[in-house]
C-alpha cells in the first residue's frame, strides 16, 4: 500500500511538472513571435539599392495589446515582449521599413513580413513561414495590388468594404493593419527623427 501511495505521488508530481513546463514554454515562444530570421536577405530582396539599415526595438506590453484590440477587435494579437523594426536607408535617405507579424493560421502560426515605404504605406508582403497551406502567386499578387500604397486608414477601408475577401484575405489584411499600427505606435516619429 505504501508503494502505491509513493508511486501515485510521483506520478502526480511528474504530471504537474510536465504541465507547468508546457505552460512556461508557451509563454517563452510568445516572446519570439515577429522575428525576421534573415533580415539582411529580406532587406536586400526588397531594397536592392540600400546602403545601411538600423534595427529599433520596442516593447509590446498589455496597453499596446489593448490598443490593437480596439482597432481590430476580432483579430489575434497575443504577442508581447520585444519586437524589431528594420529602418532601411540609401545614404542618408530613408527608404522604408521591414516589420514581421505573426498570425493565427489554419495549422499553426503564420509569419508575415511587411515591407513599408518611407511614407508608412504598404509596399509588399511575403510569408516567412506559412502553416496554412499553399498560397498561390495570383492570390499574393492580388492582395499586394489591393494594398500597395495604402496607409492604415486605406487598408482598414479595404478590410471593411471589399465583399470578395475570403477568411485568409482578411487575416492578411488585418496583419497589414497591425504592422502599420504597431510601427507607428511603438516607434512614433520614426519617419522624421531618424
Amino acid at each position: 500500500m505504501k508503494r502505491n501511495t509513493l508511486l501515485s505521488e510521483r506520478t502526480i508530481l511528474l504530471v504537474s511538472s510536465l504541465i507547468l513546463l508546457q505552460l512556461s514554454t508557451t509563454k517563452a515562444y510568445a516572446i519570439a513571435y515577429c522575428a525576421i530570421r534573415e533580415p539582411v536577405a529580406v532587406i536586400q530582396e526588397f531594397f536592392p539599392t540600400y546602403t545601411s539599415f538600423q534595427t529599433l526595438e520596442g516593447l509590446v506590453d498589455e496597453s499596446m495589446r489593448q490598443e490593437v484590440g480596439e482597432v481590430l477587435p476580432e483579430s489575434h494579437f497575443q504577442e508581447f515582449g520585444i519586437h524589431s523594426l528594420y529602418v532601411v536607408y540609401r545614404g542618408e535617405a530613408l527608404m522604408g521599413f521591414v516589420h514581421a507579424r505573426t498570425e493565427k493560421g489554419l495549422f499553426g502560426l503564420d509569419e508575415i513580413i511587411w515591407i513599408l515605404a518611407a511614407d508608412m504605406t504598404v509596399m509588399e508582403f511575403k510569408f516567412q513561414k506559412n502553416r496554412s497551406g499553399a498560397i498561390s502567386q495570383s492570390m499574393t499578387q492580388r492582395l499586394t495590388t489591393m494594398l500597395k500604397g495604402a496607409d492604415m486608414m486605406e487598408v482598414t477601408n479595404v478590410l471593411n468594404t471589399e465583399s470578395e475577401l475570403n477568411q485568409r484575405d482578411r487575416v492578411i489584411i488585418s496583419s497589414a493593419i497591425k504592422a502599420l499600427f504597431v510601427t507607428k505606435n511603438l516607434w512614433p516619429g520614426v519617419q522624421n527623427s531618424l
